[in-house]
């Protein structure tokens, strides 16, 4: 009896220890695909033709502005995750980054509001509807406000993708 007691000890021990090494094996091998997407990940946010970016003074009591820009896809992998992708907005006045996330609905405008983001034309858009597909451009809009009077304000924008590579410009 001590004998089938110890032999079933060894397996047990011996099963964990090969399970545990598998999903140890397995975590490594998500991390390097994962490390290989990143490196494969590029993006670029491009000037509009007008000021380094597209500012539309909307106005009202609230100083309301629309930042308009272009981003574009530089690396190999794409892009699809927009939930996951975030925007950030550092006015020069006072350099506290607003975070702006993904409204969910393709061609809205994101909301001051709301700190949401979105866009209107992915171009060409041929591989991969709704997804920013390598050389693909898409272009972003973001409603905010601005506290004071600038009608045009100096401000930094983040883009920040799932993968976490980012792209720093400043209009």
């Amino acid at each position: 009896m001590g004998v089938l007691l110890l032999v079933l000890a060894g397996y047990v021990i011996v099963g964990g220890t090969l399970a545990s090494g598998d999903m140890i094996a397995s975590a490594q091998k998500d991390v390097a695909l994962e490390k290989d997407e990143q490196v494969h990940t590029a993006i670029q946010l491009l000037a509009m033709p007008t000021y380094p970016w597209e500012v539309i003074f909307i106005g009202g009591a609230d100083n309301h502005h629309l930042i308009r820009f272009k981003l574009k896809n530089i690396g190999s992998e794409p892009i699809g995750d927009f939930n996951r992708t975030d925007m950030f907005i550092a006015l020069d006045t006072n350099n506290v980054p607003v975070r702006y996330s993904f409204n969910g609905s393709r061609n809205l405008p994101g909301s001051n509001a709301s700190k949401m983001w979105g866009y209107t034309t992915i171009t060409p858009d041929t591989t991969h509807p709704s997804m920013l597909d390598p050389g693909e451009t898409m272009t972003v809009e973001i409603d905010f406000l601005v506290f004071g009077n600038e009608q045009h304000p100096t401000y930094t924008v983040n883009v920040t993708t799932p993968n976490g590579v980012t792209n720093v410009s400043r209009g």
